[in-house]
């Protein structure tokens, strides 16, 4: 089965006593609701197993959120799974707190600023996960957290 919730590394190890051996960053781009999707995550494709994921999408002109219009991409999702880890402390034996949400941000930055040509990225967040996006420079606008990119032309 290929869906996430069965490929997540916490189901994995727990089920399976299965981890990951080679972990690497796969990228998938498709058409979604007439638009042009990224779809990154992190896995070990051998074992088919899923890290963490990150949906990204470029926002159309028909956008209706002024904060979307003019050259905006959007993070829509970013999930890193595993055992839950507090937020304060690591557990090297764990997924989360390991970078892998930071490194699918910057590739999202990069494809935004060199692939979409947009000079700012927002991310749909909920209030609990603002702090995180501000560690990375993001600050709040409106209800998305939102980064101004260096365009590259």
């Amino acid at each position: 089965c290929r869906d996430v919730r069965t490929r997540e590394v916490g189901i994995q190890e727990i089920h399976h006593k299965v981890r990951p051996y080679q972990v690497e960053l796969i990228r998938r781009d498709y058409v979604a609701n007439g638009g042009w999707e990224t779809f990154l995550s992190y896995e070990d494709p051998e074992q088919d197993i899923l890290i963490g994921l990150l949906r990204l999408r470029r926002c159309s002109a028909q956008s209706f959120r002024p904060e979307l219009k003019g050259g905006v991409s959007i993070v829509r999702e970013l999930h890193v799974y595993g055992s839950v880890v507090p937020v304060s402390s690591r557990d090297p034996s764990k997924f989360q707190h390991q970078g892998f949400g930071m490194m699918l941000m910057e590739e999202a930055e990069r494809i935004a600023r060199e692939e979409h040509g947009s000079g700012k990225l927002a991310v749909i967040s909920g209030v609990g996960t603002r702090n995180y996006y501000r560690k990375l420079g993001y600050e709040l606008e409106g209800p998305y957290m939102v980064k101004h990119l260096e365009v590259c032309l």
